[in-house]
């Protein structure tokens, strides 16, 4: 590849945004993260893989799945009793991910409307 094709490639790579920061430490976000300990699955595609979701927010969770799944990839987190969450895979390592759901943070609020105050997500961070 010479390296004018390669530099068309990497430029149609998809840009990976980093998280929204607010506040003065580097570990605040847009919105508060939470531990949790959830069973919960993963789809791609056709495929189903079993997963547990560490921590989330209302705009990603971090889960662990026993392989790598491959960063800007599609998937939907399926928790059940919540419904399913549209996502992209922003992470990946070899038994971990962190997923940047697709749909806005209003309509992850509802589906967590009776766990808000429990998760700390029933108020804005700022």
């Amino acid at each position: 590849m010479t390296e004018m094709q390669q530099n068309i490639h990497d430029a149609e790579k998809p840009v990976a945004k980093p998280a929204e920061f607010v506040g003065g430490t580097a570990d605040a976000r847009a919105h508060r993260r939470r531990s949790v300990l959830w069973p919960a699955k993963i789809e791609v595609g056709r495929h189903n893989f079993n997963c547990q979701v560490w921590n989330m927010s209302l705009g990603g969770a971090r889960v662990r799945l026993d392989m790598p799944i491959k960063e800007g990839a599609g998937v939907t987190l399926v928790i059940a009793g919540r419904g399913d969450i549209p996502a992209v895979v922003r992470w990946s390592d070899s038994n971990a991910a962190g997923l940047e759901f697709i749909m806005p943070a209003e309509e992850v609020r509802l589906l967590f409307m009776d766990r808000l105050q429990v998760l700390g997500l029933d108020t804005p961070t700022s």
